[in-house]
């Protein structure tokens, strides 16, 4: 399975880019062709040089960031230029491949991104004037035309996608949508050949069986998992606790999955991207020790794993699901609440009484737990720490001090924090 991305080859090449298939094509497709018969058949007819595609609903534009296969962040030119307008492709939805991962997904994705990739100019058409967001608030709904250099009219990219069996034809057939009949076609061609979404056939980027690995392997050797040329990963499965969360400024969910190495005393890192908070995954809790299964992708030069599929109230084996509740602890009083971290985040903690027996400290110590209105009473917690051999300890009776500790026991009430340098004066 690590092998499949690494031998896509032909295969891959001729899905992104064979040209020259009669009107009538095969009578059974192979997902390795690309169809524009019914795509050249539209033609752009609305004026657009010099408009603002703001207030009347069309204009030029280049990529300013790829997304996937029905997203595209643009930087608009002339009147509007320096401002970049996020695009939803009106009538479609390709299988997902960012938050989550679905089979004909990054195979959509790598389509828009070499069409666009290969267009001289794009214009953006909105579906009304002035331009309308979609119900999210955060997208602006339109068609997407582009040409190339060896290609001189326009041809709209939403229905080439349809076409080519990577979404459904999501329009209605009312004025609202005036290329319905166009994309009603396109669809109804791309069902009747059993293209990609319609194919009983394997989409050689996604992956089906996880691949089992940890972070330390993966961080070692990432084009095991993942092909640089295709940018598509294998899915993997490992276990990890996860140690801190980030939430973008669009409200997506990226959390630190980490694994610490009781033989090395090292951690290793992954992130893991869950998406919007409308994905069960974004509910994950800091401190607790899960199996995560999902995709492997790069954003921004760093690899991550995307599309963990998690239920907190039924688990699936073959899922991500928790294996031990209440593995990382913070005790931190500086740390500030959140529904991710309240499992384990304590406040800072005020030492009681410290012991050194060789090369083990033994602290014991009072704690609260954080809430979301402040803080429930004082629990007593007795922690083991590693040192050197004749440690004078730096704390007394009645410090504070805030650490990271773990429980490496499930059914012990200590707490191990593995190095001394991990204890801060508080």
């Amino acid at each position: 399975m690590k092998k499949l991305l690494l031998s896509l080859g032909v295969a891959i090449i001729a899905c992104l880019g064979v040209f020259g298939l009669t009107a009538c094509g095969p009578k059974i497709a192979d997902n390795t062709e690309h169809f524009d018969d019914i795509t050249k058949t539209l033609k752009l007819n609305k004026s657009y040089e010099g408009k603002n595609f703001y207030t009347e609903g069309i204009g030029t534009a280049k990529v300013a960031t790829l997304t996937d296969g029905d997203t595209t962040l643009f930087t608009l030119d002339n009147k509007d230029a320096g401002n970049t307008v996020n695009i939803r492709y009106y009538c479609i939805d390709t299988p997902e491949s960012t938050g989550s991962v679905e089979k004909w997904g990054k195979a959509a994705s790598l389509f828009v991104k070499d069409r666009l990739t290969q267009a001289t100019e794009i214009v953006l058409e909105a579906t009304s004037v002035p331009a309308v967001k979609d119900s999210y608030g955060t997208r602006y709904l339109g068609y997407v035309w582009y040409k190339t250099a060896d290609y001189n009219e326009f041809k709209c990219l939403n229905l080439e996608i349809v076409e080519n069996g990577f979404s459904e034809n999501k329009a209605i057939n009312t004025s609202t949508y005036p290329y319905y009949d166009y994309f009603k076609k396109a669809n109804d061609f791309a069902r009747e050949v059993e293209l990609r979404i319609y194919s009983k056939l394997e989409d050689p980027l996604f992956s089906t069986d996880p691949i089992d690995t940890t972070i330390k392997e993966f961080n070692e050797n990432p084009l095991n998992f993942y092909n640089e040329e295709y940018d598509s990963g294998s899915k993997v499965r490992f276990n990890a606790y996860l140690k801190s969360l980030s939430v973008s400024s669009s409200g997506t969910y990226t959390f630190v999955a980490e694994q610490y190495d009781e033989e090395t005393g090292k951690t290793y890192q992954l992130n893991v991207y869950t998406g919007y908070n409308s994905s069960p995954a974004s509910t994950m809790k800091i401190g607790h020790f899960y199996q995560i299964v999902g995709s492997v992708q790069k954003h921004n030069g760093n690899y991550q794993i995307a599309g963990p599929v998690y239920n907190a109230l039924y688990p699936e084996p073959d899922n991500t699901h928790i294996k031990q509740k209440n593995y990382y602890w913070n005790f931190d009083s500086s740390i500030r609440f959140t529904d991710n971290n309240s499992a384990t985040l304590y406040s800072s903690v005020t030492v009681a009484s410290i012991s050194v027996n060789g090369t083990v400290m033994t602290i014991t110590g009072s704690a609260q737990k954080c809430q979301k209105d402040g803080y429930a009473e004082s629990q007593t917690f007795t922690f083991k720490v590693n040192v050197e051999a004749g440690y004078t300890p730096t704390l007394s009776p009645g410090n504070k001090f805030k650490a990271t500790a773990y429980r490496f026991d499930a059914s012990s009430d200590i707490l191990t924090i593995t190095n001394v340098k991990n204890i801060v004066k508080a």
